[in-house]
């Protein structure tokens, strides 16, 4: 678990975005079970943590496909802006319409990295 996602593959996502003019942006990703939406406050401890974003999937999935000895790679949209300045809810309509607008991008360079795989 040194390199749980593959170096490799995250360089192939990048030149492919910049190819497509798609801006991607790194950070922490903050695993947690779910499924609920973070309060307020758990938002910020995760952020004093140095998660830089959080969510129920991806990690679990990972550590499996690791210990199977699969190449993983991995991308997240950020779906909800969890600590706002007016603390409202967040609904779950803005979760799925947040992951509908990047689902072109999303696809997109998925698929320019089977092509190259």
């Amino acid at each position: 678990m040194s390199e749980p996602y593959k170096k490799e593959f995250i360089q192939k996502a990048r030149n492919i975005a910049k190819k497509l003019g798609i801006v991607l942006r790194e950070g922490v990703y903050y695993g947690v079970t779910g499924p609920t939406y973070e309060t307020h406050a758990e938002y910020k401890l995760i952020h004093a943590l140095g998660g830089d974003a959080v969510g129920m999937s991806t990690v679990q999935e990972c550590i499996v496909a690791n210990h199977m000895g699969l190449p993983v790679f991995a991308m997240s949209v950020i779906t909800d802006i969890g600590i706002r300045e007016d603390e409202t809810r967040i609904t779950h309509e803005e979760v799925l319409q947040a992951a509908r607008q990047a689902e072109p991008s999303f696809a997109a360079i998925f698929r320019e990295m089977v092509a190259e795989i």
